[in-house]
C-alpha cells in the first residue's frame, strides 16, 4: 500500500484518537508510521491541522522525558473533531474501518499500560533531575520521586522503569519486610 495524503492522515489520526482518548502524541506517531502507512512528514502535518483547526486538544504536562511511556500529554478529539469523524465515516470503506478498528484497539491497550506505569523526568535544583515513577497494579498505586545527578541518569531511569516497575516494586517490598 502507498504512503496515505495529508487528508487520510488527517482522516485515521482523529479516528484512532475517538477510540483511543487519552493517546500521547510519541504514541501516536509510532502507530502510524509503523502500521498505518504514513510518512513522519504527513503525519506531522495532519497532526499539526488537526491541533490548529480545534479538531484535537492536547491536555497535561510536558516534561523533559515526556516520550519515556507515553508520556504526560494525551490527546483528545475535540467535539468538532467528532462531528467532522461522524460525518466522515459512511464514506470510509470497509478494510479501511477494520485496519482502524484493529489500530485502535492496540493503541487503546498501549494507552491503558501508559495510565498504569509511567515515568517523567524534570529539572530540579542545582542543575540535578528528578524522576517521578507511577504504577498502578490491581487498584494499588506506586509513586516514587528520585533525585539523579544528571539528564542522562534520569533518562536511563525513566527509560528501564516500563520493563523494571515490577521487579523493581517486588524487591522493594521484600527489602522492607512485606
Amino acid at each position: 500500500m502507498a504512503d496515505i495524503t495529508v487528508v487520510e492522515a488527517k482522516i485515521q489520526i482523529l479516528y484512532l484518537v475517538s477510540e483511543a482518548p487519552g493517546v500521547s502524541y510519541h504514541m501516536l506517531m509510532d502507530h502510524c508510521l509503523n502500521s498505518l502507512y504514513s510518512d513522519f512528514f504527513t503525519f506531522s502535518q495532519a497532526y499539526n491541522e488537526l491541533i490548529a483547526g480545534n479538531l484535537m486538544d492536547v491536555t497535561g504536562e510536558r516534561g523533559l522525558e515526556a516520550e519515556a511511556l507515553g508520556g504526560t500529554e494525551k490527546l483528545y478529539i475535540t467535539d468538532g473533531g467528532r462531528a467532522v469523524l461522524n460525518d466522515l465515516k459512511p464514506s470510509l470503506n470497509i478494510p479501511l474501518i477494520m485496519h482502524l478498528d484493529s489500530a485502535s484497539k492496540e493503541l487503546k491497550s498501549e494507552v491503558e499500560e501508559s495510565m498504569r506505569a509511567n515515568a517523567v523526568v524534570n529539572m530540579a535544583e542545582g542543575g540535578k533531575y528528578t524522576v517521578t515513577l507511577f504504577y498502578e497494579n490491581e487498584g494499588l498505586p506506586f509513586n516514587a520521586t528520585i533525585t539523579c545527578k544528571d539528564e542522562a541518569q534520569a533518562k536511563r531511569i525513566s527509560r528501564a522503569w516500563s520493563g523494571a516497575k515490577d521487579a523493581a516494586i517486588d524487591s522493594l517490598l521484600k527489602a522492607l519486610g512485606e
